[in-house]
């Protein structure tokens, strides 16, 4: 089994449903006749850039060639916990587990400001321009979400 056809399985399989662990990712590739570890799926989700959501491991939405503001708006209500501008950097709080489908949603919904962004488990890094956009893309994040800057 190569790893382009264990990769093609695994987008496949993503993109019927969520995955809500790497375990069922393994048993779903055994179904399938292909015999592999936790490990293996571990890094091939990472190749394929997956990310884990609320609803488990998925593949994140396509790039759209103008920003939906409004569906970003509602990703942030519905999983943003606390915005602030830190100089040139937005500070995003999510529910652990939460901040990387949030940052790929915000990559794909690119805001205006935004140069770049970073995830971890329940943080997410906006890197601006500026300190002046780091403040307004807090403050309309914080609109949407019911927070103060």
């Amino acid at each position: 089994m190569t790893k382009a056809r264990r990769h093609a399985l695994l987008k496949d399989m993503l993109t019927r449903s969520p995955a809500s662990t790497q375990e069922a990712l393994v048993a779903g590739l055994m179904e399938a006749g292909i015999s592999v570890t936790q490990a293996t799926v571990s890094r091939d989700l990472s190749s394929i850039g997956a990310v884990r959501g609320p609803g488990g491991y998925r593949l994140p939405s396509a790039p759209s060639a103008t920003t939906d503001s409004a569906h970003l708006m509602s990703i942030f209500q519905d999983h943003a916990i606390r915005v602030m501008p830190a100089a040139s950097i937005v500070v995003i709080h999510t529910a652990p587990g939460h901040a990387n489908f949030v940052a790929s949603e915000i990559d794909a919904n690119r805001p205006q400001e935004m140069l770049g962004c970073i995830a971890g488990d329940d943080t997410i890094f906006i890197a601006t321009a500026s300190d002046k956009a780091a403040t307004t893309l807090a403050k309309q994040i914080n609109q949407h979400i019911g927070g103060t800057p």
